[in-house]
This record gives structure tokens, C-alpha cells and sequence, in this order.
């Protein structure tokens, strides 16, 4: 989407999102953070997960993020997000990392 290099944390939000399994958590938050950016402007650089409840239905996810307004000339363009998919989304977990993988639609 842009450069995040150049996203410098001025501005600190708290981002809380639900969902019914870890898929569906995963693309609420990527959700979130789309639409933080289509509707306010806003980017991020700094994302600090705080918790995510794995007991309770909804699962919940809440976390700090750091950025700032977007401005164009500062970050540049890359390519426009239209959604967040569930296409060949996977969840791999090992005891010492977790990786994810999405599909955006462009």
C-alpha cells in the first residue's frame, strides 16, 4: 500500500476486534486496519498485541498501534487495498512462531 518505512508513531490507538475462530479474528483485525485507513486516513507502523483471549466466544483480539495520518508525498503509494479475503487464508502455529497467510483483493 505504502512506504511504512516513513509512518512515524505519533498518534497511539487501542484496536479491538471479535471473532467466532482465529480466521475470522485475523481478518477482522486486518479489516480494522483497512478501514482505519479508508475512513480516518490513518497508518501504522508500531503494532503491539496485547491480548487475545483463546477461552472466551467471540475470540478477542486487542492491541495498541502507532502511526499517523497518511499523507501521500511522505509515504507514497504502492497499491490500493479493496478487501481483506478468507481465500487461502492459513494459520500455522509451532511452539515458537505463528505464521499467517491472506489473500487481499487489489
Amino acid at each position: 500500500m505504502l512506504n511504512v518505512s516513513a509512518v512515524e508513531p505519533k498518534k497511539e490507538e487501542l484496536i479491538k476486534v471479535n471473532g467466532h475462530d482465529e480466521k475470522e479474528l485475523l481478518y477482522e483485525w486486518l479489516e480494522a486496519l483497512l478501514l482505519k485507513f479508508d475512513i480516518d486516513g490513518m497508518v501504522y507502523s508500531q503494532f503491539e498485541i496485547s491480548s487475545i483471549s483463546a477461552k472466551s466466544n467471540p475470540l478477542t483480539l486487542q492491541a495498541k498501534v502507532k502511526g499517523e495520518k497518511y499523507d501521500r508525498r511522505k509515504h507514497g503509494v504502492k497499491e490500493e487495498i479493496k478487501g481483506i479475503t478468507y481465500h487461502l487464508m492459513q494459520i500455522d502455529k509451532t511452539p515458537k512462531r505463528v505464521t499467517v497467510r491472506f489473500v487481499l483483493d487489489l
